[in-house]
């Protein structure tokens, strides 16, 4: 296949004119030569074994560039302007692609200096703008020198292995860029072939047509994305009825089929890096004072967020830590991930922690528990741990108790004591005797935050509730609801007063608003 790659400001009048006398130089060796627009259209040009020219602009995707660049069996560069750089430009400076023939036609009033191409090893090919009779001839006689080119089939080079995954994973994306490209969508809902429920962030919901024609079709593109998106392709098939990928920088998808019916694919977007604790608007600025000091403060506490699903934990959380300095130390731990603090810019001296399953074998798992004790001894700042489900509960309760102080963890729960519940069962599912996960939980942990919705449908923290103390002769644990969503408000409003630590935490942020001293007096 020979790529001719035009430059976009040549005028359509122009390139037509040079490419329909390189095609008839061509044809006049290569019969039934195609010219192609798409790599679609190559594929099937290909599949007749018909000679495939493929015509596309300088200004398309860099990854549909490159793919077809490195393709090729030749490239064919149409430019108004000399350049020194032309193979860094389309990445033949590499490996086996400093081997692909270039050509340059250069269009211009002025003769070029071809010394320059030469150095690079490439082929330059001055012609007039007016396309001389003496211009015509020779790029006919070019395309006559290019037809072997246009006949040999496309090139699969095993180096560019990376540059083709990304390439099918775009295709594989492709019935999906609609949705990812939609403003003020929080997730879709896909039911098979039938409908998608569309979840808007202002709290309404939409249902509409599916993306997919059938059940079949929502399969074959998990199987996909399942096989080209991320650095590790997965199965999803009758062994594997699940899956969890990230498509782009801001979505993440989950799909399940087979066990599941009608199967059912759930994309949820993120908007990290682009929503700020105030844009968030979750809580009074009292609030959001005391929390971001319990992360980043100087007297900080170790909070646990929790939410139904969907409910916005990972998003508060990353508001949160974009305001902790540059300089300290953050590792998070997820099963997926989807903070991503340093790729969404929001902390950079971040390290991103993924448990992993035993291999067929039995070996190769690492669970939260093994990271948490790696972070330790890499003397870690703050443990930021992204939806415990359970394993690694005591781990992390040991670590923060330990004086690892502003550290966030995330759950799912029913608000208020729901919390606390979630977390004892959690503990006590590893083996831990129930009296002794209270003494740690009332330990390590300091602030339990909720996220619900007000009268309004908006997303906001609800509860707010500090654990005071462990009870020995109850064998409970004391807590304090310090903020509460009253009917009628739109965001929580303080109803207790902090104690201990809590009550050095709202100390240490008082400033000279009435609001904030208003509300620690209160």
């Amino acid at each position: 296949m020979l790529l001719v790659v035009a430059d976009r400001w040549l005028t359509d009048k122009c390139k037509a004119h040079l490419i329909d006398e390189v095609m008839e130089g061509i044809a006049s060796v290569a019969s039934g030569v195609v010219l192609a627009l798409s790599p679609a259209e190559v594929d099937s040009a290909s599949a007749t074994g018909h000679p495939t020219v493929l015509v596309m602009k300088d200004d398309q995707p860099e990854f549909r560039l490159e793919s077809a660049v490195a393709s090729a069996a030749a490239v064919l560069r149409i430019t108004t302007a000399e350049s020194t750089d032309i193979r860094s430009q389309l990445r033949l400076d590499s490996g086996s692609r400093r081997a692909t023939p270039i050509v340059s036609i250069v269009v211009s009033d002025e003769p070029v200096e071809s010394q320059r191409f030469r150095r690079q090893k490439v082929v330059t090919l001055w012609v007039s703008t007016e396309l001389a009779r003496t211009d015509r001839r020779r790029l006919q006689r070019l395309g006559r020198r290019l037809s072997w080119t246009a006949i040999a089939p496309r090139r699969l080079d095993p180096l560019d292995r990376e540059t083709h995954l990304w390439s099918a994973s775009h295709a594989a994306q492709s019935r999906l860029n609609d949705l990812l490209e939609e403003s003020g969508v929080e997730e879709f809902q896909i039911r098979g072939g039938e409908c998608m429920i569309v979840h808007r962030a202002e709290g309404q919901r939409e249902k509409r047509k599916s993306p997919f024609n059938s059940s079949e079709e929502l399969i074959e593109t998990a199987r996909h994305l399942a096989s080209f998106s991320g650095g590790h392709p997965q199965r999803f098939d009758m062994l594997d009825t699940r899956l969890d990928i990230r498509l782009g920088k801001r979505w993440r998808l989950h799909a399940e089929a087979f066990m599941c019916q009608p199967p059912t694919m759930v994309l949820r977007s993120n908007m990290a890096g682009k929503t700020t604790l105030a844009d968030l608007n979750v809580a009074s600025a009292p609030l959001q004072q005391i929390l971001v000091g319990a992360v980043s403060g100087k007297v900080r506490a170790n909070v646990v967020v929790a939410a139904a699903m969907g409910g916005g934990k990972t998003t508060l959380c990353q508001a949160l830590l974009a305001k902790v300095d540059g300089s300290e130390r953050i590792d998070t731990i997820e099963d997926t991930p989807e903070l991503r603090l340093a790729q969404y810019n929001i902390h950079s001296n971040t390290y991103e922690r993924l448990t992993r399953d035993a291999n067929n074998d039995g070996v190769g798992k690492l669970s939260m528990s093994d990271h948490i004790r790696d972070a330790k001894r890499a003397n870690s700042s703050k443990l930021v741990i992204g939806e415990t489900r359970g394993e690694g509960t005591l781990a992390l309760l040991d670590a923060m108790s330990s004086g690892l102080n502003g550290c966030l963890v995330t759950l799912h729960s029913q608000p208020g004591p729901g919390v606390l519940a979630k977390l004892l069962s959690y503990a006590c599912s590893e083996g831990a005797d129930a009296r002794f996960a209270r003494q740690q939980i009332a330990i390590a942990v300091h602030l339990l935050v909720w996220m619900g919705r007000n009268e309004l449908g908006e997303r906001v923290i609800s509860d707010v509730s500090q654990i005071v103390s462990y009870d020995d002769r109850n064998d409970s644990i004391n807590t304090r609801c310090l903020w509460a969503l009253q009917a009628g408000q739109r965001w929580a409003s303080p109803v207790g007063r902090p104690h201990g630590l809590i009550e050095r935490l709202y100390e240490s942020v008082v400033d000279n608003s009435m609001a904030t001293t208003e509300a620690i007096a209160k």
